[in-house]
């Protein structure tokens, strides 16, 4: 039932994106402007509401427990945060246990990153909710969507992911030492 309410919450949203502007007594919603909950497995549920992320807990485990990331400053997570859309995992009793984030226009393009569950909840299935959560979500749903994982995660292709098409025509820039910033004066 849970599932079946969720789904029509999402039915409603997408249609509420839908309406053209202007229409009188039907304000059309800002992408973002309402946030999602999704009611999952075993008690666990997903939400899009960035205040019920923890940045402290987040950094923890981005910056000391993934391969990605090592040595993430905590400056650096809580502006990757503040300015993505961010999934938070939590249990039935409220405790995050997992994070994902989207780098995303909400139009074109959304990069699927920092993936992230607590180790004591791994192999439950949560994770796998959190994918299906975040791939779904209804500001990115409907837009190309990358990530970049090891070769043959197979959580990541069972919700759709495989090899780039065309990866020749993909460049990267790496971090440069000044961290992007350009300085004032």
């Amino acid at each position: 039932m849970q599932a079946r309410n969720a789904d029509l919450r999402l039915e409603q949203f997408r249609r509420d994106l839908a309406k053209p502007d202007g229409v009188p007594g039907e304000p059309r919603l800002a992408r973002g402007a309402v946030t999602v909950r999704w009611e999952g497995p075993d008690g666990y549920w997903a939400s899009d509401d960035p205040a019920l992320v923890d940045v402290d807990l987040v950094h923890e485990w981005i910056s000391r427990e993934s391969y990605w990331a090592k040595n993430r400053s905590r400056d650096v997570m809580g502006r990757s945060i503040e300015n993505s859309l961010v999934l938070g995992l939590y249990t039935a009793s409220g405790e995050q246990v997992g994070f994902a984030r989207f780098v995303t226009d909400r139009a074109t393009f959304a990069w699927l990153c920092d993936v992230f569950v607590a180790a004591g909840h791994r192999g439950s299935g949560a994770g796998s909710f959190l994918v299906q959560a975040s791939v779904e979500h209804p500001d990115v749903a409907d837009v190309r969507q990358l990530l970049m994982a090891h070769p043959g995660r197979s959580l990541y292709r069972r919700h759709g992911f495989g090899d780039l098409l065309q990866p020749e025509r993909w460049m990267e820039r790496p971090e440069q030492p000044t961290g992007g910033r350009a300085s004032a004066g």
